[in-house]
């Protein structure tokens, strides 16, 4: 699974890029931890076998949120499968 990650500031969203999990804590880590980003940040969840987008996180400056969704990322035990959104192809 990889993760696309967004940034929503006043200039509007800024699209950081498609990182795989471990890419993923190291860029939000950065981000969040380390910048201490004010702005809203949001990833992606991409299963580019079925298709399918599906939002993973929604950070609005509460750290207990991107810790959990860390805890998540790190635990190659759980999987989560989403079937139920698809993008449509045009």
């Amino acid at each position: 699974m990889k993760y696309r990650i967004y940034v929503f500031g006043t200039g509007g969203q800024t699209d950081l890029g498609t990182y795989e999990p471990d890419e993923t804590i190291f860029c939000l880590d950065w981000l969040l931890l380390e910048q201490k980003t004010k702005e809203v940040v949001m990833a992606i969840e991409v299963n580019e076998e079925d298709n399918i987008e599906f939002p993973a996180l929604l950070y609005l400056g509460n750290l207990a949120d991107y810790e959990d969704f860390k805890r998540y990322l790190s635990n190659q035990d759980e999987v989560r499968i989403t079937k139920q959104f698809r993008k449509r192809r045009w």
